[in-house]
C-alpha cells in the first residue's frame, strides 16, 4: 500500500491532503465527489521512502490502537455512526489518522468497516479483523470493540511485565561494565604509568589487566568487526524461516526459560480461542488465527492438527488430550471437557489465560532472582580482581617510600 498526494477542486475552493492506496485507481476512488474533479493525483515517494531499517511512513503503536479502538467503542456504543465516529478521530489532527481517514473514505463508499480495516493488514491483525467482522455479524460491534480494546490493553500490559522483568539486569549489567571499561582503560594504566616512574616492577595479576587492557584497545577494531559480523550472521540466519524455526522448537524445551515460552504462548492462545467463542466466531477460525499469533512452529503445527481433528467432528477438549502435553498440560483439557458439559468453555479457557499470566509474571521474577546473585558473584570476582591489581602496585611503592 502506497502513500498519495492529491488536490481536488469543487464548488468555489480547492483541498489537498493525503491518502493510503494500493493503486493510483483505488486513490482516484477514494477521493472522488459528486461535483467535484482531480486536479492533481501522485505518489508520495517521501511518504513511502525507508530509511535503513525505519519507515518514514506513520504507523500505529500499541498504544495507538487501544486509543482509537476505546474511541471507535465508546463512540458506537453511544448511538454515534460510524462514519461519523471515524471523523471525529480523523479531526485530532494526527498523521495517523491518515490511515483512518483512507477507512473512512471506504467506509463512505458502502465497504464494511472490516473490509476497509483488512486492506490496512500491518495495522489491524487477521483476529482484530476477524472480531470485528463478527460485530458486524452478531449486531454488538460496540461490544466487540470494548473487549478488543480491553484485550489490547491487557496484551499490552502483559509484554510491559515481561519487558521490566528483563530490563532490570541487562542495566545493572551495563553499568558494571561500563565502570569496569572505565577503570580498566583509564585508571589503571594511571597507575602502570606512576609505578614505572618510581622503577617498580608490576605485580603478576596488573600485568595480566594491563595486557589485556593493551589487547582490547591495540585489536578494537578487529574486534568491532567480529562482533559486527557475528550478530549480522545470527540476524542473517534467524531470518531464514526453518532455522528460526528449529531454533524456537530447541528453545521451548529447554528448563525454565522454555518453561515461561510455553505459558507465555498458552496465555495467548486461551485467551484468543476464548474470545473468539465468546464472540461467536467459529473454532477452526479460531485455531488459524491463533496458529499464526503464537509464532513456533509445534504451536502452529499443533493449531493445524486440532482443527483437522475438530472439522472431523471430534471436540476440542479430546483433540487437545491427544497433543503432546508439554505443550499442552492435562489441566487444559480438563478445564475445556468442563465447560464443553456446562457450555461454558470461554470462561474456563479465560480463566485458564488469566492462571498463565500470573505463572509468567512469577516465573520471570523468579528467573530474575536467579540471574541477580550469579550476575553479583560474576562481577564481584571480576572487580576484585581489577581492585587487586590497582592497589598491589600502589602497596608496593609505598613499601619502598618506607
Amino acid at each position: 500500500m502506497a502513500q498519495y498526494i492529491y488536490e481536488i477542486a469543487g464548488p468555489g475552493n480547492n483541498q489537498r491532503g493525503k491518502i493510503y492506496a494500493d493503486t493510483m485507481d483505488e486513490a482516484a476512488m477514494q477521493i472522488k465527489k459528486p461535483g467535484w474533479y482531480i486536479v492533481t493525483l501522485k505518489e508520495d515517494k517521501a511518504g513511502n521512502l525507508k530509511f535503513l531499517f525505519f519507515n518514514l511512513r506513520p504507523k500505529f503503536s500499541s498504544y495507538d490502537k487501544i486509543n482509537f479502538t476505546d474511541h471507535l467503542a465508546s463512540s458506537i456504543g453511544s448511538g454515534t455512526p460510524i462514519q461519523e465516529a471515524l471523523e471525529a478521530y480523523v479531526e485530532g489532527g494526527d498523521r495517523k489518522s491518515e490511515v483512518i481517514d483512507t477507512i473512512n473514505k471506504d467506509v463512505q463508499r458502502g465497504r464494511k468497516l472490516s473490509e476497509s480495516m483488512a486492506k490496512h493488514s500491518s495495522i489491524f491483525s487477521p483476529l482484530y479483523i476477524a472480531f470485528v467482522e463478527a460485530g458486524e455479524i452478531s449486531g454488538s460491534l460496540d461490544e466487540t470493540l470494548e473487549y478488543l480494546a480491553n484485550e489490547l490493553r491487557r496484551e499490552h500490559e502483559f509484554f510491559s511485565r515481561v519487558r521490566s522483568a528483563m530490563f532490570y539486569p541487562i542495566i545493572v549489567l551495563s553499568v558494571s561494565l561500563a565502570v569496569v571499561a572505565l577503570v580498566v582503560g583509564v585508571i589503571v594504566p594511571r597507575i602502570v604509568d606512576i609505578t614505572q616512574n618510581f622503577g617498580g616492577d608490576l605485580p603478576l595479576m596488573t600485568r595480566v589487566v594491563v595486557s589485556f587492557a593493551e589487547f582490547i584497545t591495540n585489536y578494537a577494531w578487529l574486534l568491532l568487526i567480529l562482533l559486527v559480523s557475528a550478530v549480522a550472521g545470527v540476524v542473517y540466519l534467524l531470518k531464514n524461516q526453518n532455522i528460526r524455526d528449529k531454533f524456537k522448537a530447541k528453545l521451548i524445551r529447554t528448563p525454565l526459560v522454555g518453561e515461561i515460552i510455553r505459558q507465555f504462548i498458552l496465555a495467548r492462545f486461551l485467551r484468543i480461542i476464548g474470545g473468539c467463542i465468546k464472540y461467536g466466531i467459529q473454532l477452526p477460525k479460531a485455531l488459524e488465527l491463533s496458529g499464526g499469533i503464537v509464532d513456533n512452529i509445534l504451536y502452529k503445527n499443533a493449531c493445524d492438527n486440532i482443527n483437522k481433528k475438530i472439522i472431523r467432528g471430534q471436540n476440542l477438549s479430546a483433540a487437545l488430550a491427544e497433543e503432546d502435553h508439554l505443550l499442552f498440560p492435562p489441566i487444559i483439557s480438563r478445564t475445556i471437557k468442563g465447560g464443553e458439559k456446562s457450555g461454558k468453555v470461554d470462561v474456563g479457557l479465560l480463566r485458564l489465560s488469566s492462571y498463565y499470566e500470573a505463572e509468567v509474571d512469577r516465573n520471570l521474577k523468579r528467573l530474575t532472582v536467579l540471574i541477580e546473585p550469579a550476575m553479583v558473584v560474576a562481577l564481584g570476582v571480576f572487580v576484585a580482581l581489577i581492585a587487586i591489581s590497582v592497589i598491589a602496585p600502589i602497596y608496593e611503592m609505598t613499601s619502598r617510600i618506607k
